[in-house]
């Protein structure tokens, strides 16, 4: 593939979508594919080998593409694009809904380890050496068609009587990037994989867990006594959670006055218990705007001398960056769309989001960072920066993406991408 740089002129053909051309362009520079390349399955090469559709994928999820149809409609222009990973054009849908359908729990565990290794290779959260925070959570995504594959009756917020999945993620939002992630049935209990969410964690951060600098943040649903013996057994390892009954800790607030209490926030007060070895357990009495007092216990083995319960309380209520993350790649990347009836096809196309989000995080610290644009969010790159388009232009030295000044955006995506500037020399020149 020729060399891809970006510059501004005053043109009127609009060939490519600049963001979708910069953000593959920096995957190609960083190697961050190559693990795609060796993926196995069993689907013959006609004009398209398997590494290009699965690439396919990734381009439609970076672009926005909400249906597989939009394939064929919003995808099929970026010639460019398709032209830097050997194809002439972009695939058909049909085409990509195949690879889908193929795929199989062998299929998925090659993408969790391709996950795991672009996830090593070019994550900001591994090499750090500060206090990093892994939230873990569930999400329900609803399919009540009939011809959904292992879609249940199940808890849906807000939804009464839907069917579809249970999706549990670990995710750290410092560094906005996906951890691990396990798929199952509507019906399924966001615990029936916390051992393999809790050990994929750990995998990845052994060194910030021999400095005791890794904590777990989880919900409720995680919440149980047998769950947190298990985080208390792990060497080096913080938490705090949410206790799993609320009834527990009403009872354990009847006898205590409302005197005692630390207000916390705005109708919001917290009670400390004694601790109990190493653990400490902090009654959160809430009132709502009815009127009406609920409370809720958060537990944790974080120090007193590092975290007061008000603190606590506030660092409990960070969880909202995995929410923020669920409401996004829902809406964003379209995930709550499911693009094949088949089990092992959706959970594949789950793992590509996964894998797509890491690499525009890691396109966001490296192309965008001390720029205008490096606390953009994601929504605001895929659905504004992805409809800058520029001109192709392409010389024997290379393409030149062309950029035209029409927008305040434009402007500012082409001074990012525009050479030279020290931290992306070895990616766009």
């Amino acid at each position: 593939m020729n060399n891809v740089t970006f510059s501004q002129a005053k043109c009127k053909e609009e060939t490519t979508s600049t963001w979708l051309a910069a953000v593959m362009n920096f995957g190609l520079r960083i190697n961050f594919f190559k693990p795609l390349e060796d993926f196995k399955l069993k689907m013959k090469k006609v004009n398209y080998s398997v590494y290009q559709k699965l690439i396919t994928i990734i381009m439609s999820i970076a672009i926005g593409c909400e249906y597989m149809k939009d394939i064929n409609e919003k995808l099929a222009p970026e010639t460019l694009a398709a032209n830097m990973f050997g194809m002439d054009k972009i695939p058909d849908q049909s085409q990509i809904n195949e690879l889908l359908t193929r795929m199989d729990n062998d299929s998925i565990k090659q993408l969790e380890d391709i996950h795991h290794k672009t996830l090593i290779d070019n994550s900001s959260s591994i090499s750090s050496t500060k206090m990093l925070v892994v939230d873990i959570d569930q999400s329900g995504l609803i399919a009540n068609g009939k011809t959904y594959e292992l879609a249940d009756k199940g808890y849906f917020a807000k939804k009464k009587n839907q069917r579809g999945y249970q999706l549990s993620v670990a995710f750290t939002g410092e560094t906005s990037e996906t951890i691990a992630m396990k798929l199952d049935s509507g019906n399924t209990h966001c615990t029936e994989h916390y051992d393999e969410l809790i050990n994929d964690i750990l995998s990845k951060y052994q060194n910030q867990l021999h400095n005791e600098n890794l904590t777990l943040r989880t919900d409720s649903g995680f919440g149980s006594m047998e769950n947190i013996e298990k985080l208390m057994n792990i060497k080096g390892l913080k938490f705090i959670t949410k206790g799993y009954s609320t009834k527990s800790a009403a009872n354990l607030a009847k006898n205590i006055p409302y005197s005692e209490y630390t207000q916390a926030d705005n109708s919001v007060w917290v009670y400390e218990l004694p601790e109990e070895i190493g653990l400490r357990k902090i009654i959160v009495q809430t009132l709502s705007k009815s009127g009406k007092i609920t409370y809720s216990l958060l537990i944790t083995n974080i120090s007193r001398n590092q975290m007061s319960s008000v603190e606590a309380f506030h660092f409990y209520n960070e969880r909202q960056t995995i929410e923020a993350f669920f409401n996004m790649a829902k809406n964003v990347y379209h995930m709550k769309n499911l693009r094949t009836t088949k089990f092992y096809g959706i959970y594949a196309f789950l793992w590509l989001v996964f894998i797509t989000h890491n690499l525009i995080s890691c396109f966001k610290s490296t192309i965008l960072a001390g720029t205008e644009l490096e606390n953009v969010g994601v929504r605001v790159m895929i659905k504004k920066l992805g409809n800058i388009r520029g001109f192709v232009k392409r010389t024997s030295k290379g393409i030149e993406v062309q950029i035209p000044a029409i927008t305040h955006l434009a402007r500012l995506i082409t001074d990012a991408l525009r050479e030279p500037r020290h931290i992306q020399l070895s990616f766009l020149t």
